[in-house]
């Protein structure tokens, strides 16, 4: 898919009822290549297994409530590639374009899915005067560059998502909705890795970028150059089963497809990008559940370049799951996740008071422990 020197003709559609209609299409078939030996063989049908199992839960997962207007461009190749967008009340004419963020879905899911599990997160951003943008990806996943190449042919996605997502934000800069100097991207697991290429390869045109359940790549120090100092916020729990503290990443928490960065690796690696001269101790989040029940840590970079913010909520005990409303079965499978983080509200906090630590008070003070920064991987 092309679009980049070539404008993207933009339909926008009704909402829709369910989120299922928004899916198009399947991964790539295999191409030719060598006939796989019995090591390779069982290993693929390893995968397919749980791939299987995961799809088999998507059918359980909410279905989109039809909020949020439909927007669709079209490549040159004429495949289609949809979002769901939240614009802000119309502003007064003077108070011109607003912020937009745009977030990425996790791996076999969409737009409209993560944009029902963030709830309120539509409401506070159209109260605040923010935009808000849920796009989906081409096939089930993001072409992030490093998962999407570890994934089996039939999942691995071949779409340029870097030009997809250039062509969604000059859409709506275009259309009055967004402030070209203030676009912000954040991600979920796959989608929070495609972020992070994102961020890499358009630093300069970005605001920050926030992260949930997603590690660098390994090698980023060479293929990961950004133009300029970034704001960034990682989310990550120290139990993820699918996106683990230590870098593996596991397809269904059962079958390993890569290894990258850890995530205290992947946090100094944008300490170091931001030119930071060091980290504050680490302070905990308040309290909102139970003793029993994961808690958050958050470990600030100080004296970064520019004054950005560099921020890594450690989720002790946490795993693959962004909020901690739902507790049927099936989601245990991903680990539990703390009451003392609403997403869509730190992320909202995150874009609109840059300056500040969202989630901390300004008078709450630093843990006495914990003053080596975020725990290492073993």
């Amino acid at each position: 898919m092309t679009f980049a020197g070539h404008p993207p003709r933009v339909r926008r559609r009704a909402p829709e009822a369910k989120a299922g209609a928004e899916r198009r299409g399947d991964g790539p078939s295999a191409g030719p290549g060598r006939t796989p030996g019995p090591r390779r063989s069982g290993q693929r049908r390893a995968v397919a297994r749980a791939a299987a199992a995961l799809l088999a839960i998507l059918p359980l997962l909410p279905a989109c409530d039809g909020s949020g207007a439909r927007l669709s461009l079209v490549g040159r190749d004429g495949i289609e590639r949809r979002a769901t967008v939240d614009r802000p009340a119309a502003p007064p004419a003077a108070a011109g374009p607003r912020p937009l963020i745009v977030v990425l879905h996790a791996g076999l899911l969409s737009g409209a899915q993560t944009r029902d599990e963030l709830e309120p997160l539509p409401a506070m951003a159209r109260q605040a005067g923010v935009a808000l943008a849920f796009p989906d990806a081409q096939s089930l996943f993001w072409n992030d560059g490093s998962l999407s190449r570890a994934l089996p042919p039939a999942l691995s996605p071949t779409g340029d998502d870097l030009a997809f997502l250039d062509a969604l934000i000059a859409a709506l800069v275009a259309d009055g909705t967004a402030d070209p100097a203030a676009v912000h991207i954040a991600g979920v697991s796959n989608g929070g890795m495609m972020a992070l290429r994102y961020a890499c390869a358009r630093a300069d045109r970005l605001a920050s970028v926030a992260v949930f359940m997603a590690t660098m790549p390994l090698g980023a120090e060479r293929g990961c150059r950004p133009a300029r100092p970034l704001p960034v916020l990682m989310v990550a729990g120290t139990a993820d089963p699918l996106v683990r503290w230590t870098g593996e990443v596991n397809l269904g928490g059962i079958v390993g497809l890569e290894r990258r960065m850890s995530v205290p690796a992947s946090f100094e690696f944008w300490r170091r990008a931001n030119r930071c001269a060091g980290t504050a101790p680490a302070r905990p989040l308040p309290r909102r559940g139970l003793g029993t029940q994961p808690d958050a840590l958050v470990h600030a970079a100080t004296g970064c370049a520019g004054g950005v913010q560099t921020l890594l909520y450690e989720v002790r005990g946490g795993g693959h799951r962004l909020t901690a409303g739902d507790d049927w079965t099936l989601l245990r499978l991903l680990g539990r996740a703390t009451p003392d983080i609403d997403p869509g509200v730190l992320l909202l906090d995150f874009v609109l008071e840059p300056s500040r630590v969202p989630g901390l008070g300004r008078a709450d003070r630093p843990l006495a422990l914990d003053r080596e920064g975020p725990r290492t991987a073993p």
